[in-house]
């Protein structure tokens, strides 16, 4: 991503008004959090007033194509932080309630009973 000529809020003014043509490749989500990062540093975000800030917002939103609420989400780590990161999440889902033994026995109980309703199977 080569936006280091971009450099005032005019500039991303005029970005994001269509004056100003760029090349946009951004291969991966870690680059493009580095390049939201290396943004908001470079913007000094933290200490620009409101018109800026959401400027500088619309800017991210539209070179990175997040969401704002994403983007909202990738600014309060960095504030939070001082740094964006991917956060990898893996969930396991649910937990078994039922091995695989006792689900055997269950379908074995409930071929002897000759495929009964739930609740009749559980009475």
């Amino acid at each position: 991503m080569n936006d280091s000529h971009i450099e005032t809020l005019e500039q991303v003014r005029q970005f994001l008004d269509g004056a100003a043509v760029m090349e946009i490749a951004i291969a991966s989500k870690s680059e493009c959090y580095r390049w939201i990062q290396g943004t908001l540093v470079r913007f000094r975000y933290l200490t620009l007033g409101k018109a800026g800030r959401g400027l500088i917002r619309r800017y991210l939103q539209q070179i990175s194509g997040y969401s704002r609420a994403q983007i909202t989400r990738l600014i309060k780590q960095y504030q939070k932080t001082g740094r964006i990161q991917h956060q990898q999440r893996t969930v396991k889902g649910f937990t078994s309630k039922y091995t695989r033994e006792d689900v055997r026995l269950l379908a074995q109980l409930d071929q002897l009973h000759g495929t009964l309703s739930g609740p009749a199977t559980k009475k």
